[in-house]
């Protein structure tokens, strides 16, 4: 679905309402008018578990507010940051150990862990 097609058609005129756009749009194709190519469409699978996590009320009306002013919601920031972090640690434990193995060690030495993150 790679190839591109390109329809160009006629101009679309200027209308003085919504009912008259609609009645014209009721009557016409829009592939006659304007400029259309063939594009393809993936679709993300849906997400198949749940992970419930506590928190305070006060932690939760930051999050949705952080949420809202990037538009979306608390549980798709979160899941952001938790696939963030995921990223970097399984980075971080490929240049030593095997992921998993890397992983519970930094995770049995925080401070040592962190000090390590931080770093550039």
């Amino acid at each position: 679905m790679d190839k591109k097609i390109t329809l160009k058609g006629k101009k679309i005129p200027k209308f003085k309402s919504y009912e008259e756009e609609a009645d014209f749009w009721d009557t016409h194709s829009p592939l006659d008018y304007g400029t259309w190519k063939e594009v393809k469409l993936e679709f993300a699978k849906p997400l198949e578990h749940i992970l419930g996590v506590r928190m305070d009320g006060k932690t939760l009306t930051q999050l949705t507010k952080l949420g809202s002013e990037m538009g979306i919601g608390p549980s798709t920031l979160v899941r952001m940051w938790i696939m963030e972090k995921l990223k970097l640690l399984l980075r971080k434990s490929k240049q030593s150990e095997t992921s998993s193995q890397a992983i519970l060690h930094q995770v049995k030495k925080p401070k040592k862990f962190w000090k390590k993150l931080k770093k550039p």
